[in-house]
């Protein structure tokens, strides 16, 4: 049997799916065009000159007397080079030597501009916040784990290949046997997240998000899974990102980035909890448990049989996957809290404060419609499944899809 591939957008915190497309491949800048040189000239030379004798007319008929003369003058100059010669005197002078003409050298250019680089400079970067330097105390678990940055390019998610390999993932993933981590240690910073402008709020948000690694990390990796820490970007009014618009007064696991985003907004729903500095901790553990889910390969499973049932006109069942992946986030934040109580100083007064949070985003509670049939699952069944999390011995607690989870518990 075959499948078409869902999207890869998860639910936000209480909204409903939006869909995502992937951004633009960028263009690979060409190296500019070689430059030319002209060929150097071939130098001149001038041209070569001819000699001509002058010509002389001979002298008219003389004396006989002059003859005479001239015959014995002729005699004694004979007699006397030969008698040079036979002594070995006088040495002939060489023919005078014709100095060439001077050659013109041509200079021509032997330094080549200098090519631009081979490897465009990159666009600046931000460094992200690094989350506290406090080394975990003696006792704590994961102590000897190092945090990595926010990772901006992760690794693909894992994808499953048949229907039975997608069911096998979400109903019997090997990451349920691994066990919650208590304590670990985690500082959380005193703040009124209503009072903190829009940066601080991030930077304290991308904070925690090295708590949740420290607690998350180690265990994904035992279990053979990629560990990539996200980002988290507080944003104000509906923004766009690679998984389409954000909602106002939301917060979503974009599984197109892999990346968290949180609108200031969203305490409007819970105004009786939105001073509290640990409200939006508990919200961005629930989207992180989303980030488990894909690292995992739980979440494209159960995407393969939430859109199968769909195709299929069964939305009662699409609603049912969807609302038991929802509260297994809610539990993994739960599971989450239970590891940093300790550390964090959470009180079971706080974890009832933040089991209203959890009740607050219910599918009933935000329609106003007791029987409301959504994709996250009504208030009971978030708060049971949160505080679920809160005593789990091990992942498996939080198995929403086991057989013996009836759907009533995630309705």
């Amino acid at each position: 049997m075959s499948y078409t591939r869902p999207p890869t957008q998860q639910n936000p915190w209480g909204a409903p799916t939006n869909p995502w497309g992937s951004g633009a491949v960028p263009q690979r800048a060409m190296m500019p065009p070689g430059m030319g040189y002209p060929a150097p000239a071939r130098p001149g030379y001038p041209a070569q000159a001819t000699y001509a004798p002058a010509s002389t007319k001979p002298a008219g008929s003389s004396s006989l007397i002059l003859k005479v003369v001239l015959v014995a003058l002729g005699v004694i100059f004979v007699l006397i080079v030969l008698v040079k010669v036979m002594s070995g005197g006088g040495t002939p002078t060489p023919p005078p030597t014709t100095t060439a003409p001077p050659t013109t050298t041509h200079t021509t250019q032997t330094t080549k501009p200098t090519p631009p680089p081979t490897t465009p400079t990159p666009p600046p970067t931000t460094t992200p916040t690094p989350p506290p330097t406090t080394t975990p105390g003696p006792g704590y678990q994961n102590a000897d784990y190092t945090v990595p940055d926010p990772d901006l390019n992760p690794p693909d998610l894992p994808f499953p290949e048949t229907y039975g390999d997608a069911m096998t993932w979400i109903v019997d993933n090997v990451f349920y046997q691994q066990p919650i981590p208590v304590p670990v240690e985690c500082q959380i910073p005193d703040i009124n997240p209503l009072a903190a402008s829009k940066a601080d709020l991030q930077t304290y948000l991308n904070d925690s998000t090295a708590c949740l690694m420290r607690v998350w990390g180690p265990q994904l990796q035992a279990a053979g899974f990629n560990a990539a820490r996200p980002s988290v970007t507080v944003y104000s009014g509906q923004i766009q990102s690679p998984c389409g618009k954000m909602p106002n007064e939301n917060a979503l696991y974009c599984g197109a980035d892999q990346q968290v985003y949180y609108a200031t907004d969203l305490p409007d729903l819970f105004p009786a909890q939105a001073t509290d500095p640990f409200v939006p901790v508990a919200v961005i553990a629930h989207e992180f448990g989303h980030a488990i889910q894909a690292q995992s390969g739980i979440l494209f499973g159960e995407r393969v049989w939430q859109q199968e049932m769909s195709d299929e006109g069964d939305d009662a069942t699409a609603n049912n996957f969807s609302r038991r992946l929802e509260q297994q986030a809610d539990c993994f934040a739960g599971a989450f809290l239970q590891s940093i109580s300790q550390s964090a100083g959470i009180s079971s007064d706080e974890q009832t404060s933040l089991a209203k949070v959890f009740y607050a985003i219910g599918d009933d509670v935000l329609s106003g419609d007791p029987n409301y049939d959504g994709d996250h699952g009504h208030a009971a069944n978030r708060v049971r499944w949160m505080q679920t999390g809160l005593t789990a011995p091990i992942a498996g607690a939080c198995n929403t899809f086991a057989d013996s989870v009836t759907d009533d518990q995630t309705r």
